[in-house]
């Protein structure tokens, strides 16, 4: 709509009018909160100097913004913490920054306890919102700590938790980047979870739409359900390097996993394994299986593995096989697809030219009704 047939539809006519139109955008700040809501960290005695323990300034103003459902602004800094409970419907806020290696830049809550649980605790918290900061942890730590933790034990939350974590860096935690413990709606944007020794996001739970994120080295998996994961869409990832599995669904259903980038996973890009109604089309799968020898006993170096499923549509991606970034270490994998007992499964138009080393498909067997494996084409690539 041009500018002047907003002004004419909306009422807003003259300088009066216009001047009108501009408090009240004003009256916004640009992530929705009206100004009074927005509380500054370092209002509160926090230092951000990268050497104060900020715990107990930030706890506070958390707890002030969970009694007005506001926003916690953290100013560029390093905020050294650990074990933060955020309440429901708070937000963290700072200034989105993009750094793909492991750099403290930004609005930074570093790590500074060896036996926390976790940096950030969102059980029970509702609403919860975390833009634009950056997550430091201390892999060395003997004990898992996971950077973004919700522990919820026994019980499923009462309600959707709409967890949403955009712009936001999670990286170096001895335990999970992001674990999500029986949760129910989540959102992930824009985000990347880097070099956690554990996965760098983890979920029981479903109800996820994980968007253009980046999962890269990882000591576990880039994305992996423990126990069960369903209805998520994963779209449009970049999932590399990481030392388990590249996305790991495991006892769940209703996934889409649609156009996204598996590279030089020590697994495989994708391992399905007891689920159900899973769509994967779209997605390049290039130089996984880097070392197998690191999962599961005898397993082979593979793109893809699918097993005990049933309802796969794998349709429309592509495979292609390399040796690390400059040339070196071995090609891998040696094997496109590793398949055994699937039903009601189709396997259909991938393209893997260069995509293998040694076979494009290693069938296991134990099928059940309606599996069909076909107008699959390629050849090996030579070393």
């Amino acid at each position: 709509m041009e500018r002047r047939d907003f002004i004419r539809k909306s009422g807003i006519t003259g300088l009066a009018g216009l001047g009108a139109a501009s408090l009240a955008l004003q009256s916004f700040s640009p992530a929705g909160e009206s100004p009074d809501s927005r509380l500054n960290v370092k209002d509160f005695g926090a230092k951000g100097d990268g050497k104060t323990s900020d715990t107990k300034a930030i706890q506070e103003a958390l707890d002030a913004a969970g009694k007005i459902n506001g926003t916690v602004w953290f100013p560029s800094g390093v905020y050294r913490c650990h074990d933060l409970k955020v309440p429901p419907y708070v937000t963290l806020l700072g200034d989105p920054v993009w750094i793909y290696r492991c750099e403290n830049r930004g609005a930074v809550l570093e790590l500074d306890s060896k036996d926390a649980e976790c940096l950030l605790d969102i059980t029970g918290a509702y609403a919860v919102r975390v833009r634009g900061m950056v997550l430091n942890g201390d892999r060395s730590a003997k004990k898992a700590i996971h950077g973004i933790y919700m522990n919820n034990k026994e019980a499923w939350s009462p309600k959707e938790d709409t967890i949403v974590i955009d712009d936001t860096k999670v990286m170096n935690f001895s335990g999970h980047g992001v674990f999500l413990k029986r949760i129910w709606l989540f959102i992930v944007r824009h985000s990347h979870f880097m070099s956690n020794k554990g996965d760098g996001f983890r979920i029981l739970g479903w109800d996820g739409f994980v968007t253009d994120n980046q999962f890269s080295g990882n000591g576990g998996n880039g994305f992996g359900c423990d126990d069960c994961g369903a209805t998520v869409m994963f779209t449009a990832n970049r999932v590399e390097w990481n030392g388990g599995y590249g996305l790991y669904i495991n006892n769940g259903d209703d996934w889409s996993v649609t156009g996204n980038s598996f590279d030089r996973n020590f697994g495989a890009g994708l391992y399905v394994h007891k689920a159900s109604a899973i769509a994967v089309t779209g997605n390049v799968f290039r130089r996984c299986g880097k070392d197998s020898a690191q999962l599961s006993p005898g397993e082979r170096s593979c793109q893809v593995k699918l097993e005990e499923s049933e309802g796969i549509a794998f349709t429309g991606n592509s495979c292609l096989a390399g040796q690390d970034d400059g040339g070196a270490g071995l090609f891998t994998p040696q094997v496109g697809f590793i398949l055994k007992s699937l039903s009601h499964s189709v396997i259909s138009g991938n393209a893997l030219w260069n995509g293998y080393m040694e076979e494009m498909v290693v069938d296991l067997g134990g099928h059940g009704q309606e599996f069909i494996f076909k107008d699959n084409v390629g050849r090996a690539k030579k070393a």
